[in-house]
């Protein structure tokens, strides 16, 4: 009975990662395969399995979870901050449930059906809307926003991973699935740059700048990533332009002022960045923060108090606009304490991975959201960072598989 349990287990994790972006049109799917895997784990998992998880790093991790979970009883806020503290805890959950699976290889087909799944959703509902006379523009249109199967942000973020895995995955000597990894990276830049998911953008150029740093024929690689980047930002440019109104203009009565001025305007980060900046020197107890909730509570008085556009004031009250920095959420939230934990629990997995650029570039994808994104505020989100944890904390998955494909 255990084996066939055990056989089934890595097929229930596929399952749960390819159905995350299609939360919104099965939401109790995801709940009742996490709630599956929970019920299935003591069945399943053995006294080796707990010895794969990686002690110094996971130690860390371990203690951010513990202290923002003990902070939150003591003070008296786990009622307010439940909705946010669960997902927090997720990601480290998927950790653990991770350790009976002894390989990493249908998570990360599941990965990448997900990305081409949530990608062929996306511009088939976009079709339908150009079908229907709906101007392009997603920088205006919120029907065209809202088309797209999950937010931009996260799209982008599936996005980066996909292609990551894909380029994990890839053989260094011929290998007749090097052209469906190859295709699917292709197919995911190119989705990024079609949603101008800036962040997404951003990161796959810190990317492919760090593979220049673990490659051992820098110079003619440097030119080729030099050349890359230009035609890429040349074509985006040239295609996308949407892209072209965030850097060049502002369609705001004051226009052509130039691309500070119009990421001002356009990027509603500058206004939620400077009311959390506000908060944090008006609260004292910062030491052990003011809590997840009472944090969104104090930018919509904010929002209120220093916007003086009505209409962008009624807005960024409506869609109670949080923190949009993992690092600034953690430290209003739940304090100082906590972001030393989260900062160094990401930095000792960056010293333990320096090496390796599959691992270090997961690190720079989680860095990146993280600092644009409250990532433990969406559960698509806190999925997303599990991910990346059990692939950087437990033993012998990223180590063994870079073996056995370049072996």
């Amino acid at each position: 009975m255990r084996v066939l349990l055990a056989s089934i287990y890595p097929f229930i994790f596929l399952l749960l990662f390819f159905t995350i972006p299609f939360d919104l049109y099965f939401r109790a799917l995801p709940n009742v395969l996490l709630i599956l895997l929970a019920v299935l784990f003591p069945l399943v998992v053995t006294k080796n399995d707990f010895k794969k998880i990686k002690r110094v790093a996971g130690a860390t991790w371990l203690l951010f979870f513990v202290y923002v979970a003990f902070l939150t009883l003591s003070l008296g806020r786990w009622e307010l901050d439940w909705v946010v503290l669960k997902k927090i805890l997720l990601a480290g959950a998927l950790v653990v449930l991770y350790l009976p699976v002894n390989n990493f290889k249908k998570i990360n087909k599941a990965i990448i059906f997900s990305s081409l799944a949530a990608i062929i959703y996306s511009l088939f509902k976009l079709l339908i809307l150009l079908n229907q006379g709906v101007e392009f523009s997603f920088l205006e249109s919120a029907a065209v926003i809202e088309a797209i199967l999950v937010d931009r942000i996260y799209l982008g973020l599936l996005a980066v991973l996909s292609i990551l895995v894909s380029y994990q995955e890839l053989r260094n000597q011929y290998h007749p699935d090097n052209r469906y990894y190859l295709a699917n990276i292709i197919i995911n830049v190119l989705f990024i740059l079609f949603i101008v998911s800036r962040i997404a953008i951003i990161t796959l150029l810190i990317i492919f700048i760090l593979s220049l740093f673990h490659s051992k024929k820098r110079g003619p690689q440097i030119l080729f990533a030099t050349g890359s980047i230009l035609l890429a930002a040349t074509l985006a440019f040239v295609w996308n332009n949407d892209l072209r109104k965030k850097v060049f203009y502002s369609n705001n009565a004051e226009k052509h002022q130039g691309l500070v001025a119009n990421t001002m305007a356009f990027e509603p980060r500058a206004i939620i960045w400077d009311c959390a900046l506000q908060i944090s020197k008006q609260k004292n107890n910062l030491l052990a923060g003011i809590g997840f909730s009472q944090a969104n509570s104090d930018l919509a008085v904010c929002y209120d108090n220093t916007i003086k556009d009505e209409k962008k004031k009624q807005w960024f009250i409506k869609q109670e606009y949080n923190v949009h920095n993992q690092f600034f959420d953690i430290y209003l939230a739940a304090g100082v304490g906590a972001l030393v934990l989260f900062s160094l629990a990401i930095l000792i997995l960056f010293i333990r991975n320096r090496k390796s650029f599959y691992p270090s570039a997961l690190l720079v994808t989680l860095v990146c959201f993280a600092m644009v994104e409250n990532v433990f505020h969406r559960q698509i989100g806190a999925y997303y960072v599990g991910f990346i944890l059990l692939s950087l904390l437990i033993k012998n998955n990223i180590e063994t598989e870079n073996q056995s494909n370049q072996g």
